[in-house]
């Protein structure tokens, strides 16, 4: 039974996710921008957001 509460719980925030519009993808070089003093205090900075950069 725990399996399947636990399964449905990963599910729900799945899908909670999707329907966000959050997509997680791996930020490369050529996607940097300037960071300013107030933009994303980990990371670097893309027009889309932040995040951590990946090689």
């Amino acid at each position: 039974m725990k399996a399947v509460s636990l399964s449905l719980a990963a599910l729900s925030v799945f899908a909670s996710l999707a329907s966000a519009g959050v997509v997680i993808t791996k930020i490369t070089q050529d996607q940097v921008i300037e960071k300013n003093a107030d933009d994303c205090f980990f990371g670097v900075t893309t027009p889309h957001g932040c995040g951590p950069l990946r090689t």
